[in-house]
């Protein structure tokens, strides 16, 4: 989600694809999350953006896929300094959210986003 007014900046998706993947290594390192495959799923996936404003139909899609849990990591953009990322994890079977995490991050470059997810797994998340 971006407010900033700066439009899209170049090299944007391939930050949030390099975050994702970090995301993805940093979950499955804590020992308690496995990722599942979501490739047969891109058409759906990329019907759903923005996700944070679907109503969890992502959700459904990691059912779909055979998922236990979802996670959805929303980065909102403030100004080029400024960002936040929240981190919902849901039980799909009941959509339940089970946890919620948050923080603040300066930067705009792949370090800063890399880092934001590394505190929220390591640091927030790993002690709910």
């Amino acid at each position: 989600m971006d407010t900033s007014g700066e439009g899209v900046k170049r090299g944007q998706a391939e930050r949030l694809k390099l975050a994702t993947e970090k995301l993805t290594e940093l979950l499955e390192h804590t020992g308690r999350y496995r990722s599942v495959d979501l490739s047969s799923f891109a058409p759906r996936i990329a019907a759903s953006e923005p996700r944070y404003t679907c109503n969890g139909c992502w959700i459904g899609i990691a059912r779909e896929a055979g998922a236990s849990l979802a996670v959805l990591a929303v980065v909102h953009k403030v100004s080029t300094l400024i960002s936040s990322v929240n981190l919902y994890v849901a039980d799909v079977a009941t959509g339940t959210y089970i946890a919620h995490v948050d923080a603040q991050f300066r930067g705009d470059d792949d370090r800063a986003y890399v880092r934001a997810f590394d505190f929220l797994v390591n640091e927030r998340l790993s002690r709910q």
